[in-house]
């Protein structure tokens, strides 16, 4: 069972996670950026859509978890490698974003979890009819 308290740190770590990745895609776009960190963004994304994995995105759950893993170190990792003025600015221009970000988020819940039921639904059909 999760206790409140955890789900709330869990909470605040995905809102962490998600103003983070905002901040990203606004410093990919900023001049002062160093070349380093914008390819290791660009090498993250081309991982994340690149059909070779590690583990296969078509494995329920454990394809995905290490995408979720990997991109959720990342960002956390390369937005520490930004300089201040950089984070300052892109944070500014973010703002507009965390108005609609809600929206956005409940859009891709609901596709997880078609996604998910749609996997179930395919297990289901193959192993038990």
């Amino acid at each position: 069972m999760i206790k409140a308290g955890r789900l709330f740190r869990f909470w605040a770590w995905l809102k962490i996670f998600r103003d983070n990745a905002v901040i990203l895609f606004y410093a990919w776009r900023h001049p002062l950026t160093p070349n380093y960190v914008k390819g290791l963004l660009t090498a993250l994304l081309l991982y994340v859509v690149s059909p070779i994995d590690l583990l296969p995105d078509y494995l329920p759950l454990l394809g995905i978890a290490d995408d979720a893993g990997l991109i959720a170190g990342a960002v956390l990792y390369l937005t520490k490698l930004l300089p201040a003025s950089v984070i300052d600015e892109s944070r500014r221009k973010s703002e507009k974003w965390a108005r609609r970000m809600p929206y956005i988020l409940a859009i891709l819940a609901v596709a997880a979890v078609a996604w998910i039921a749609l996997v179930v639904a395919l297990f289901h059909k193959v192993f038990f009819s």
